[in-house]
């Protein structure tokens, strides 16, 4: 009876095996290059979520970017209403009637007067103020490009952890059919008396196990999927992404003095520059208030005819006002003092950022190091290794040396050691992801996404240019 029970074994695992190669071998049709992948291409973009489709979705979609358009747009139909004079000031009077007798032609200096008044800003307040919203309107089509790169982070380090998780229901639910098979075999075994009741209840834990382990993957998949939905505000049906993992770009981080330029042209330093140069307008307009403010009038007298009939010639008058900034110096001087402040406070800030992004960017580019060797570790040695392991004790067994057990519990962390490596896999595009973000104006020219089954490039970005 042992011997046939014996012989069964070595069936079951070929079976199992022979699974896994097939359904790697059914991957291998949707690799980017192949014949196959060309006609099914069509069929399978239908049904699988790419990640340039998630990012268009997203700056399709987005509330913040279409109002950072309209408020750009506001501020620039501002800067144009700056830059004018305030209106004249138009009066008409009669002046100097005599009260005795009201009679217009009685008294020489009795007349109608016409006349405009005309005051002029302080300094050059005028170009200042419109130079001022002008920087608003830079620092919001600014704002507006952080944006798109923050969208841009977030969709990629989502659709990654989606696809993690898309991973390992894969890689689980391999598990679950060998442990499946492998439970329904011991089952009919246990029933022959080839095996003892403790190893088939192993086997039952095991599968419960893998159970909440699936459910698990299928909580958080979902999970991230709504939050790319959420991004994108409107509900994608695909109800798988795509089988490739995507390959960011890797940009070597340069150093201080080279990385300084680069960051001066990112948006979010763009973004500090812009509100810096503003305070320094505003100081610059705060001190015109210490220069005189200039008035100009003219006005025209018409008066009558003398009671005999004789002409009065008509008076023409010009006036010039100055108003002088004597007694409300001192409160301009702090207001002036103020706004020094805040522009120091704001170079301040930006340089504690560049401190900040420089200290960030080497430990990510530390942590993508080390994720990086540790994957390499797992391709080179530890995953071969496993399968070597593994293969071992499928031979032992076949020859009688060895434990039926022994072959599964191999088998399952060779399956748990796959999974920790699409993890390394995935971190390590998520910290290139993190890089890119502020790497993004060394990317500009070249910022190209391979994806399975299509190029996901920077064409999406620059469509959303302000």
């Amino acid at each position: 009876m042992n011997l046939p029970i014996r012989l069964f074994y070595p069936c079951l695992l070929f079976t199992c095996m022979s699974m896994n190669t097939l359904s790697s071998s059914a991957e291998s049709l949707f690799e980017p290059g192949t014949t196959e992948h060309t006609k099914i291409n069509q069929g399978y973009l239908s049904k699988h979520l790419s990640l340039s489709l998630a990012l268009q979705n997203v700056l399709k979609n987005d509330y913040q970017l279409t109002r950072s358009k309209l408020e750009a747009s506001a501020l620039a139909a501002e800067a144009e209403s700056k830059n004018v004079l305030p209106d004249p000031v138009l009066f008409a009077g009669i002046q100097n009637i005599p009260v005795n007798s009201f009679d217009l032609d009685q008294e020489a200096m009795t007349q109608l007067r016409v006349g405009v008044k005309q005051m002029f800003p302080k300094g050059d307040s005028l170009n200042l103020q419109k130079s001022i919203v002008q920087h608003a309107e830079n620092e919001q089509n600014f704002l507006y490009q952080l944006r798109v790169l923050s969208l841009r982070q977030q969709t990629e380090i989502t659709w990654l952890e989606a696809w993690y998780w898309q991973k390992s229901q894969t890689l689980i639910e391999a598990d679950r059919v060998f442990l499946t098979q492998m439970l329904e075999f011991m089952q009919s075994v246990y029933q022959l008396g080839g095996n003892n009741q403790s190893d088939l209840l192993g086997a039952e834990l095991e599968l419960i196990k893998l159970d909440e382990t699936l459910l698990d993957a299928q909580r958080q998949y979902q999970q991230y999927r709504q939050s790319l939905n959420a991004l994108a505000n409107v509900v994608m049906n695909q109800p798988l992404l795509d089988d490739s993992l995507i390959h960011l770009p890797k940009q070597e981080i340069p150093k201080d003095d080279v990385l300084s330029a680069v960051l001066a042209s990112h948006p979010a330093f763009q973004v500090a520059e812009e509100n810096s140069a503003q305070l320094l307008k505003k100081v610059t307009l705060s001190e015109q208030d210490f220069k005189p403010q200039w008035g100009l009038e003219l006005s025209y007298g018409l008066r009558d005819d003398m009671p005999d009939g004789t002409d009065r010639a008509n008076l023409l008058s010009a006036g010039l006002s100055v108003q002088l900034p004597l007694f409300s110096r001192p409160q301009k001087t702090q207001a002036v003092r103020a706004l020094k402040y805040k522009h120091a406070a704001s170079e301040n800030k930006r340089q504690a950022l560049f401190q900040q992004v420089r200290f960030d960017l080497r430990n990510l580019g530390e942590q993508y190091q080390t994720t990086l060797a540790q994957r390499q570790l797992y391709e080179t040695k530890i995953l071969p290794t496993l399968s070597k392991q593994k293969d071992s004790a499928i031979q032992s067994y076949q020859a009688d040396k060895g434990d039926f057990k022994v072959v599964t519990d191999l088998y399952l962390k060779e399956q748990s050691t796959r999974i920790k490596y699409q993890r390394l896999r995935v971190n390590e595009q998520i910290l290139l992801s993190k890089i890119n973000y502020w790497l993004s104006p060394m990317l500009a020219s070249a910022n190209a996404y391979q994806t399975s089954s299509e190029s996901y490039a920077s064409q999406s970005l620059m469509e959303h240019q302000p």
